[in-house]
């Protein structure tokens, strides 16, 4: 009586429908070609060689999966990719009682695959019924959903009536389903969020991920937030040991000429630059208003069409500062020590008219200097014979000269009904050191070369032919 206590009365068989997997197929030709018969031929052999063993079959059911999908690794492309999984047959086998079952590795070696395929159902009552729902993948939303009619029926009621019977209660199980699912999974990604593996992009835009998130949002919030914090204090550690300097980049053109297309290709060669050699960067794009509002210590900033009152004098000097860590104001908590490795500026107006602007908010008297200074190239973005030009000029310290800046007066009395304009001049000392004119991609190289030099412990240069 004890050995037939561990006797299941059902069970679950999966297994791909290589002759290998199987005992009577691995070296018989017959046997082989059984496999390619489809789940009534083999499910059909599968409870004969169990009646052989004096297992007595009540209900069987079977059908071959030839349309899941699976991750995999992938040496070419460097990630995870989706590829058909390999057919297999699913199963499901009940047995008269435990005294016409039998031990579960001789089931499997009456079935002739090896035990580890063999599965005894889940505890509670509904056990049966759920591997019989699995056959179709019915309560799995995110799985491919096989129609009933592909279940082969070999022992018992037909397949179709008891899915006729069952469906509306298996579709309102995919909810317990998918609960349990993201329960299983949540620490899981979770640990993977603090490792910095899954960034808040890729949970927006992938279902599982999403799923998880919306049920765990405040801990999954949590995490970004401290993993944010752990890397901003990381890299302000590193900029203040000088193992790296921000490089800022300014990108200018008129508007609708591609500024935006081009920073965007910039930093997205950067990126896969440093993640090449084991980094994780990410990209901040900032909000027009407060800015860095919603910063969690991204490695490339990207301010785009933003104002120069957009922040005060002294923070855009904190910011841009190459080689010292500044807390940044934010509307609700101010950020640690912010230390970017790479900030790109786009904007309609070129660095010295932008700054200019930037200065006159807040109660700063610095030279203008002091905001040219701290950029590491300009681009100026513009149009040449009916293509994109990129003329990329690299800032240092230059001969003094003037600059210019024009202002519209307003219209009345004063400056004439007209209006007038006024222009105030600025001595400079910081400027275009060398130019040189590309098209896009080599534009990014030599700013990507840059970006090396800035950043000596990552090898970027080794990408995008800067080497």
């Amino acid at each position: 009586m004890a050995k037939q206590e561990n006797n299941p009365t059902s069970i679950g068989l999966t297994q791909y429908l290589d002759p290998s997997y199987w005992t009577w197929a691995a070296e018989d030709a017959n046997g082989a070609a059984l496999l390619q018969q489809g789940a009534g031929a083999i499910l059909a052999y599968v409870v004969q060689r169990l009646e052989a063993i004096g297992c007595e079959v009540v209900e069987a059911y079977g059908i071959v999966h030839d349309k899941d999908e699976r991750e995999v690794w992938s040496d070419t492309e460097k990630t995870l990719v989706v590829e058909p999984k390999p057919d297999h047959l699913h199963a499901v086998i009940k047995f008269a009682s435990r005294a016409k079952s039998a031990p579960l590795d001789r089931l499997a070696f009456g079935i002739g695959v090896e035990p580890q395929y063999v599965e005894k159902p889940g505890r509670g009552r509904y056990a049966f019924d759920n591997m019989l729902s699995y056959l179709t993948h019915v309560k799995y939303a995110d799985k491919h959903q096989y129609a009933p009619s592909e279940v082969a029926t070999v022992r018992g009621p037909d397949y179709l009536g008891i899915d006729a019977q069952r469906r509306e209660t298996w579709l309102k199980g995919r909810a317990h389903v998918k609960k349990k699912v993201v329960a299983e999974n949540f620490e899981d990604m979770r640990e993977r969020v603090l490792q910095g593996e899954i960034t808040r992009d890729q949970i927006m835009l992938t279902d599982e991920l999403f799923d998880i998130y919306s049920r765990h949002q405040r801990e999954i919030d949590d995490a970004l937030s401290a993993y944010g914090q752990r890397r901003a204090y990381r890299a302000a550690a590193k900029l203040r040991a000088g193992e790296f300097s921000t490089h800022v980049v300014f990108v200018h053109g008129d508007a609708g000429i591609g500024k935006t297309r081009f920073a965007t290709d910039f930093i997205t060669e950067a990126i896969n630059a440093a993640n090449a050699h084991g980094e994780r960067w990410q990209v901040y794009r900032a909000a027009t208003g407060n800015p860095l509002d919603d910063w969690r210590g991204e490695e490339v900033l990207l301010l785009d069409d933003l104002r120069a009152s957009a922040m005060d004098a002294n923070d855009w000097l904190l910011l841009l500062d190459p080689y010292n860590a500044s807390p940044a104001k934010a509307r609700y908590k101010n950020k640690g020590e912010v230390a970017p490795r790479l900030i790109v500026i786009t904007a309609t107006i070129e660095p010295v008219e932008f700054f200019y602007y930037a200065r006159q908010k807040g109660n700063v008297d610095e030279a203008l200097d002091q905001f040219i200074r701290r950029l590491a190239s300009v681009v100026k973005v513009f149009r040449a014979d009916d293509i994109n030009r990129y003329l990329v000029q690299h800032i240092g310290k230059i001969e003094p000269y003037y600059r210019g800046i024009t202002q519209k007066l307003p219209a009345g009395p004063r400056f004439g009904y007209r209006g007038a304009t006024s222009t105030e001049w600025h001595e400079l000392s910081y400027g275009p050191q060398s130019r040189s004119e590309h098209d896009s991609d080599g534009a990014v190289v030599e700013l990507l070369s840059g970006l090396a030099m800035r950043s000596p412990d990552v090898p970027l240069a080794l990408i995008g032919g800067a080497a």
